[in-house]
């Protein structure tokens, strides 16, 4: 996807800096820090104390801390140690350099990683009397890398100690593609991070707040304007949680509602699926930092494929949501425009790839095609895996390939349109797209079994690496530390937060019982629907599923004329990532924000031009540090005085 040229005001996503440069240091390997083993220590420990936080509050407390894409513990973090920081024994580099190690090892603990793992691994065997039907599944479940001791099943859904042996089959394989997973990423972040940051000076709009935090010259609390931003979330969001604890207290909802029902009940205008309302602080301070061009093109794209029920409606076309009706296919528009910005981007990798390692050193050249050589090894030893426990050799290749790309693409969501979160295609999955368009096998049988149990990781992009990993090198990139460093110390990183993930998860999902009721009730949720789909699967007629195959081709065929449109003509407005967006939950539950902080900063352009633009970043700021510290506040007191806490999240 190559750069378009964006007004002046654009290039300040991340305030005070061109995205193509370095705005606190002018040549990143001639300023690098030395990273000393205080540090380390310091980040490692810090590793210890977050994950076990988040593995307590998500699983036995059911308050999600790292499911934003500015996670509350890794800003936690950051506010204190600027606050400490003429205190602590270390440099401004090494303080960052810890923010993007946690930020980029920690959600491999979250979901689509070891917490849909873990109730997932002994699903079948505990429901399978409840589902009688699942019975049928249990014989070839037995050469999976899944929990097979009775007695463990049953502790994980209903309590006891943790049978550490009975897990140690499953741990060792499943971290063992959760590492290679991690080497993909690893080598994507090396060999794309110059060309998104230098060359097309993608903004990298979440990578502002922790370089703002940390900035050397001028304190955000002497601010004014920070402030004004920062009150108005804490005032409302404390209104929320005492609400929740004494209704007399007024408050104003701000998780998106679906108000459809309210605003259109006759034909045609009933067709429409959704229409949600939410007013995010967070998202909204996120949006402001976006490209103008970006943010219009996510909610016109959005009031468009809405408006898309209406006329299939009005010409006699049964839209989706009326019985087995599937038009417009909106999942598979949504999938196939997925595929297609990760192929953009590997074009784009093509396209200045040889231009980035020209401008290498010759040591940071040979390193760079050794990371990305590791990510095409670990990519074929993924798929190998998949293969090795029943998966089609051909549907586990297409499955990883889907995969890689529906990850690159949510970093490139993140890159340019600053999401506050990002969730790939949901029903089309990489494994239910290869099956389901394929619809082989259509019968009960390890291969499809397999795929489920592989969908526990592939249904999520939010606890992969990647797209915070892309951030954490463009901060890096701006505070002077070496690229390799950051590689080096994520590679690390990722394999503690492995071990302690297992190992508080474990504790805590026995010590509840993830079928008691005390329990978050999302993972097992999650679970069940990926069985249940893989069930409804071996009801179909073999055969090419023509229809939604057509429909994803469509997607990608509009993705790319997009990308074509936007390249040829530097007049036009829209660009491919809010079409990308606009089937997908992200774009259900931040369409508000994103519409409102679009209208706001083309009024502040307008009238105030681009010194008013970069003034008014400040108050952005403050509104999304002030949302995600009061809601880390008020789980914080949720955790220490042992009381139930609103649920921030929708």
């Amino acid at each position: 996807m190559d750069p378009q040229e964006r007004p002046a005001d654009e290039l300040s996503g991340v305030p005070g800096a061109d995205p193509g440069t370095t705005a606190h240091a002018s040549s990143p390997d001639a300023h690098a820090s030395r990273i000393r083993l205080r540090a380390l220590a310091l980040i490692f420990v810090t590793q210890i104390l977050l994950i076990s936080w988040v593995s307590d509050s998500e699983i036995a407390r059911g308050v999600y801390l790292i499911c934003y894409s500015l996670m509350m513990p890794t800003v936690l973090y950051l506010v204190v140690v600027s606050a400490l920081r003429r205190w602590l024994p270390l440099s401004r580099a090494e303080l960052l350099l810890g923010y993007i190690v946690l930020t980029a090892t920690i959600p491999i603990i979250g979901f689509g990683g070891i917490r849909f793992l873990l109730p997932g691994l002994g699903y079948l065997p505990y429901y399978a009397g409840a589902e009688p039907g699942w019975s049928r599944y249990l014989g070839p479940w037995a050469r999976l890398p899944v929990l097979h001791d009775a007695g463990a099943v049953q502790g994980l859904f209903r309590g006891g100690p943790v049978p550490w042996t009975a897990w140690a089959a499953p741990i060792a394989f499943w971290s063992l593609y959760l590492l290679l997973l991690s080497g993909i990423w690893l080598g994507l972040g090396a060999l794309l991070h110059r060309i998104w940051v230098r060359q097309e000076r993608l903004v990298f709009p979440i990578a502002a707040l922790p370089l703002e935090v940390m900035e050397p010259k001028v304190s955000l609390v002497r601010r004014p304007l920070f402030w004004m931003g920062f009150v108005p979330p804490m005032v409302l969001q404390s209104l929320l949680v005492l609400h929740d604890w004494y209704p007399a207290v007024p408050c104003v909802t701000l998780k998106a509602i679906d108000v459809k029902d309210m605003l259109f009940t006759s034909p045609p205008w009933d067709s429409i699926p959704n229409i949600s309302i939410g007013f995010y602080p967070m998202a909204i301070g996120l949006a402001y930092l976006v490209p103008s061009n970006v943010s219009l093109s996510c909610w016109v794209f959005y009031l468009l494929t809405r408006l898309s029920y209406v006329v299939a409606t009005m010409m006699g076309v049964e839209a989706a949501g009326s019985g087995e009706a599937r038009f417009p296919y909106p999942e598979e528009q949504a999938a196939g425009a997925w595929i297609a910005i990760g192929l953009l981007a590997l074009w784009g990798l093509r396209r200045h790839g040889a231009d980035m390692l020209r401008s290498l050193s010759s040591s940071d050249r040979r390193r760079t095609v050794r990371l990305g050589a590791c990510a095409v090894v670990c990519a074929l030893l993924c798929a190998l895996m998949m293969g090795a426990v029943g998966v089609p050799p051909l549907a586990a290749v297409a499955t990883i390939a889907i995969y890689v790309l529906y990850v690159l693409s949510g970093a490139r969501v993140r890159a340019e349109a600053g999401s506050m979160w990002a969730f790939a295609p949901v029903v089309w999955t990489p494994f239910r797209t290869t099956a389901g368009l394929s619809r082989l096998p259509a019968q009960p049988g390890l291969g499809l079994v397999s795929g489920g149990v592989f969908d526990l990781v592939h249904v999520d992009i939010r606890a992969q690496s990647l797209p915070f990993l892309m951030e954490g090198l463009k901060i890096a990139e701006t505070a002077g530390i070496r690229w390799r460093s950051v590689i080096l110390w994520v590679a690390v990183g990722t394999v503690t937060a492995l071990g302690l993930g297992w190992w508080s998860g474990l504790h805590n999902f026995y010590a509840v019982g993830a079928a008691t009721g005390k329990a978050d009730h999302y993972a097992p949720l999650k679970a069940h629907i990926a069985f249940e789909t893989i069930h409804n699967m071996t009801t179909m007629r073999p055969g090419w599923d023509s229809a939604g195959a057509l429909a994803i081709l469509v997607g990608i065929g509009i993705t790319l004329l997009l990308s074509t449109l936007r390249l040829r003509l530097s007049a036009f407005p829209f660009v491919p990532l809010g079409y990308a967006l606009c089937n997908t939950l992200t774009m259900t539950s931040m369409v508000v924000p994103i519409f409102l902080a679009w209208l706001v900063k083309t009024l502040v352009q307008r009238y105030g031009g681009i010194r008013a633009y970069r003034t008014s970043v400040h108050f952005f700021i403050g509104v999304i540090l002030g949302d995600i510290l009061t809601q880390t506040f008020w789980t914080l007191i949720g955790r220490i005085f042992n009381v139930s806490i609103y649920q921030f999240l929708t």
